[in-house]
């Protein structure tokens, strides 16, 4: 990829059908080298569905560090592209899925418009602050803190990390 762009981190979530086959599918897609390309990829972890209704299958969760050349707008409308190519049908925060891309941080971006807060409110979830310590423990989310102080406060519990798999041929 050419060019510098904006530090991104994405949460990637599947808890439908080959979960991990539709997490390595979307990393694949995000490492395009245009308009995103991967820098780093966390641990693999399973974790017990949170905030839902009814039961509903683990998830399998990671953090990705991206480059972006485009807007977060640009790449909410990508990562959505994405997430249809996969499968995804219902868009429900709620619903299970075969994958979720949200868009955690944005560079030091701060502001909300239709279909995207940055940060994204669920960044300070468990999952997604283990899988960032993974990456960079010392990064600060606006308005929140550093990432290492903020995941010493959470409670841990049902995230569950996977070992021995490769994400990335």
């Amino acid at each position: 990829m050419s060019g510098v762009g904006e530090r991104v981190f994405l949460s990637l979530g599947s808890n439908l059908g080959d979960r991990l086959g539709h997490l390595r599918s979307a990393l694949d897609a995000l490492d395009l080298g245009y308009p995103t390309a991967i820098k780093d990829i966390s641990r693999l972890y399973e974790t017990e569905p949170v905030e839902v209704s009814g039961p509903q299958p683990p998830y399998l969760n990671l953090v990705a560090e991206v480059d972006s050349l485009i807007s977060p707008m640009e790449l909410l409308r990508f990562c959505q592209g994405v997430e249809a190519g996969l499968g995804r049908r219902k868009k429900g925060e709620k619903a299970p899925r075969t994958i979720d891309i949200d868009i955690l941080l944005f560079g030091d971006v701060v502001g909300e418009w239709p279909g995207l807060s940055l940060p994204h409110p669920g960044i300070l979830r468990a999952f997604n602050l283990v899988g960032l310590a993974d990456i960079d423990a010392g990064l600060c989310i606006p308005g929140a803190g550093l990432v290492v102080d903020l995941l010493q406060r959470s409670d841990r519990g049902g995230i569950r990390e996977v070992e021995g798999v490769e994400l990335r041929c």
